[in-house]
């Protein structure tokens, strides 16, 4: 079974346009640090990008085609689509996915999602979302499970967000939620997303903390972010 991570990013973010080729580390853009970091995973067999084929991407395509990162256009708005005809493209059947203003996604939890998905034949496997802070968080969903919520929904919505439909109808699916236990309560607010211009400041700092490269774990992170609360100047 053929295993895929794709992230998905645009440059559209109302709250935070272009921010996919803003600066993390380096003049490193964000879009090439997600991708670094997927590149870790061990049972990942592509990793590409998923963008639209909207113009406001243009220069996210253009980047990763400069730096040689596997990219691939689809619907602005039908996500869903998206990701099932990029699966079809890359022979895909499992896959997980990968926001793309998720830095210190979790390389382990993304292939131990992958690995139950695949040696349990499920149709989605994934963290639960009150053990896994959003920084480290993926989800990961079989292609048939795709096609199947795309065959049985044509709300704008469910389109629109990759899995909603098949979270919305946990009982037409095969599912599995991991406790991860990364989510300590001394996180509290701190979003090391980057949803909004000012997390991008904070998450350059966790990363200018961080072992050299992209073989971080999570505790490094938690240590990272540990020590700038203990500053006194980590946001939330």
């Amino acid at each position: 079974m053929r295993k895929a991570v794709f992230i998905q990013a645009r440059m559209s973010s109302q709250r935070f346009p272009r921010k996919m080729l803003g600066d993390m580390t380096d003049h490193v853009p964000l879009v090439e640090y997600v991708y670094k970091r997927c590149l870790r995973s061990q049972h990942a067999d592509v990793v590409a990008v998923l963008t639209s084929e909207d113009k406001s991407d243009d220069d996210l395509v253009a980047h990763c085609s400069a730096r040689k990162i596997m990219v691939y256009r689809g619907s602005l708005d039908n996500v869903l689509g998206r990701y099932i005809r990029a699966g079809e493209y890359f022979k895909a059947d499992a896959i997980c996915r990968v926001c793309g203003d998720t830095p210190f996604v979790d390389v382990a939890l993304m292939d131990t999602c992958l690995d139950t998905l695949v040696s349990r034949s499920l149709d989605y496997a994934a963290p639960g979302r009150h053990t896994c802070a959003a920084g480290f968080y993926s989800e990961t969903v079989a292609l048939q499970a795709l096609k199947k919520a795309a065959g049985l929904t044509k709300v704008p919505g469910d389109l629109e967000h990759v899995t909603k439909f098949i979270l919305d109808h946990q009982g037409s699916f095969n599912m599995k939620i991991l406790d991860a236990g990364l989510n300590p309560e001394f996180i509290g607010n701190t979003r090391f997303t980057v949803d909004h211009p000012e997390d991008m400041g904070l998450c350059r700092r966790i990363a200018a903390a961080l072992p050299a490269g992209y073989a971080f774990t999570a505790h490094d992170v938690l240590e990272a972010v540990r020590k700038i609360k203990g500053d006194g100047t980590c946001a939330g």
